[in-house]
């Protein structure tokens, strides 16, 4: 079906290349172009045009993808008004077909054009969760009202990484005085891949008034997850006056948390306490990865690193001699 739809659609582009040559002009220029001028010259455009608004949605779609990073938002927002495409989406979003549903939401979202509020309310709570939560990622983009009313209702129970990418990916297109602070959430929802998300966006936004509860919270979660990605929003928001606190609860997480402990405050020079701590920590771990990370981190540690690494040479045996080897020498494992 895929490939039946790609040939007409191809079919139909090279019937009319014309109207991807004056759409690629208008959606690639590097300026804004007031919609008034292409008003004026809306009669030419509409001539060289496609008269089906499915067609000019798809050739829109593909100058996106070929050009991904010259595509003018702006100008789009613009073409979309002279061909009131609004309504055109509005329409299709009201129609029986889920398939038609979920396929404009998509091309509404990809290319970030607008449609009423009112229409997107009727999705929102859609039986059907993947259109539900891309009705609800489209608000974020769209709602100029209450754009993260769905965050204090959890998003929605099969939030994934992918719907983080998504999300992530509108909220770099808001303006930034309309970005919240991430942290109200963050307590509240128990789905671990969102609460991750609100976590990477406290670091993304720098909002580092919220180091120490991060801090509070990363000792009161029990998901890996979450404590994993606490300590690299904490490295990017400077984690070195939180160094000694992760410290010592290093003992009570999984190895998998210490790795990510080790791997983001490795780079921490000021604290006489860590080397030692390193040279411990290293001789009771037993999983490959936390060991060449404490023995990187043992070596990287001031002045006093390669020498330490000399002493406990001289007694390894096993795996311990092949890690001082990588340590000195990374490109032997690689």
């Amino acid at each position: 079906y895929i490939k039946k739809r790609n040939e007409k659609r191809e079919e139909i582009r090279k019937n009319n290349s014309d109207c991807y040559t004056v759409l690629k002009e208008i959606l690639t220029f590097e300026e804004v172009i007031p919609f008034e001028s292409l008003q004026r010259d809306f009669e030419a455009i509409k001539e060289r045009c496609h008269k089906n608004p499915k067609d000019i949605v798809y050739e829109m779609l593909v100058i996106k993808h070929e050009f991904p990073t010259q595509f003018n938002y702006k100008n789009l927002q613009s073409i979309a008004r002279l061909f009131n495409l609004t309504a055109y989406w509005d329409e299709k979003l009201s129609e029986n077909s889920l398939k038609v549903k979920m396929e404009n939401l998509q091309n509404i979202i990809e290319l970030r054009a607008t449609i009423s509020e009112s229409v997107l309310s009727t999705l929102v709570y859609n039986k059907n969760s993947e259109l539900r939560k891309k009705a609800r990622i489209a608000q974020i983009h769209l709602s100029q009202h209450d754009p993260f009313r769905f965050f204090d209702e959890e998003f929605d129970k099969d939030f994934t990484v992918w719907d983080k990418i998504k999300i992530h990916d509108i909220l770099l297109h808001r303006p930034i005085d309309t970005i919240p602070n991430f942290i109200r959430w963050v307590p509240k929802v128990k789905n671990e891949n969102l609460q991750a998300m609100f976590i990477y966006e406290i670091g993304h936004y720098n909002q580092t008034e919220n180091k120490e509860f991060l801090h509070d919270f990363f000792k009161m979660t029990p998901s890996d997850e979450v404590k994993i990605q606490i300590i690299q929003t904490m490295k990017i928001l400077g984690i070195e006056d939180m160094v000694y606190n992760l410290i010592r609860q290093y003992n009570a997480v999984s190895e998998n948390v210490q790795l990510a402990i080790i791997e983001n405050v490795k780079h921490v020079q000021t604290d006489k306490f860590l080397l030692p701590f390193y040279v411990h920590a290293f001789k009771k771990a037993y999983e490959p990865d936390l060991k060449l990370a404490l023995g990187e981190a043992i070596y990287t540690s001031e002045v006093n690193g390669h020498r330490v690494i000399e002493i406990l040479e001289r007694d390894a045996k096993g795996f311990d001699q092949l890690v001082f080897e990588h340590i000195k020498n990374p490109l032997l494992l690689n």
